[in-house]
């Protein structure tokens, strides 16, 4: 298929006076905010989770030191995968049209790209806890059944499932605060970002950003105030009343860049026809789910 006079009869008359469905305003990027950006120089990339050591035991007057071992923990692979689309232009349409339409085409190349990009990255989110989308340790990425290394298991999944309230997210703050690590030693985990779907935006920033608890007739201070360094309201997340929240820890979502964007337009010789495409090339998922804390909503 080619755009061709054919397709676009009006583009080749003058008596236009504007052209309307392609210069949309668009959001800045999203994923980049919530997911670990690296650069990638290999077919795939490996990130293999260690552990440390658990706690001392007591020695013994004229007894011995009790010698432990870390263990290996999860490996996580992130396989590049190339993504592309182009599209054809007959010569004579680049000829005949008037308006500057087929100039246009390189940026609309690169929405589609991005918007790929970003429909990959959110998919993750949206497949939380779906079955078959499985991460290092073997299970989906919100489960309250994640394997710990060194035996026993964690959760990262909302103990009681609701929409976003203040209760509601104070009770995953806190879970989120409780976290362990592999051998079972607390770790300092916080809050980075709360992601929401279009829906809770306004719902959301009540909570970040009042100064009293929100929907109450007293004047208790609001706790969450200040603790989340940012508020991410995504388009692209399906579920209408999940929220999450993005934490402090090293390699939770991971994007690996392989290829940016590589744009090219060339003549086919043949037909003549203007051809443009554009490829990239990445990876994405998660390593360590304590990265990622979530509630499915009610």
């Amino acid at each position: 298929m080619s755009i061709a006079s054919g397709n676009f009869p009006e583009l080749l008359w003058p008596g236009i006076h504007d052209l309307w469905g392609v210069d949309y305003k668009e959001y800045k990027a999203l994923y980049p905010r919530i997911f670990t950006v690296k650069k990638s120089t290999m077919a795939f990339e490996k990130e293999q989770g260690v552990t440390g050591l658990p706690l001392a035991s007591v020695k013994q007057q004229a007894g011995n030191v009790e010698y432990v071992d870390p263990y290996q923990g999860f490996q996580k692979e992130y396989i590049n995968t190339t993504y592309g689309i182009g599209t054809t232009v007959t010569k004579e349409m680049v000829s005949d049209e008037k308006y500057e339409y087929i100039n246009k085409l390189p940026k609309m190349l690169n929405r589609s790209a991005w918007q790929t990009k970003e429909t990959l990255a959110f998919n993750h989110i949206n497949r939380a806890t779906t079955a078959g989308y499985t991460g290092a340790d073997g299970v989906v990425l919100a489960s309250a059944s994640h394997p710990l290394v060194g035996g026993g298991t964690y959760s990262n999944i909302a103990a009681t499932s609701a929409d976003l309230s203040q209760t509601a997210l104070e009770a995953l703050t806190q879970q989120l605060m409780d976290a362990v690590d592999d051998r079972q030693l607390t770790i300092r985990v916080m809050p980075k970002c709360l992601l929401v779907p279009t829906a809770s935006n306004f719902t959301a920033r009540k909570l970040l950003e009042s100064d009293g608890v929100v929907g109450t007739d007293d004047n208790d201070v609001n706790p969450l105030r200040g603790m989340f360094e940012d508020l991410i309201v995504s388009p692209y997340l399906t579920d209408t009343d999940m929220f999450g929240i993005v934490t402090d820890v090293d390699n939770g979502l991971v994007w690996y860049d392989n290829w940016k964007d590589q744009f090219e337009r060339d003549n086919e010789f043949d037909t003549k026809s203007l051809k443009m495409t554009l490829v990239f090339r990445v990876s994405s998922g998660w390593s360590d789910p304590r990265g990622f804390y979530f509630n499915p909503g009610a």
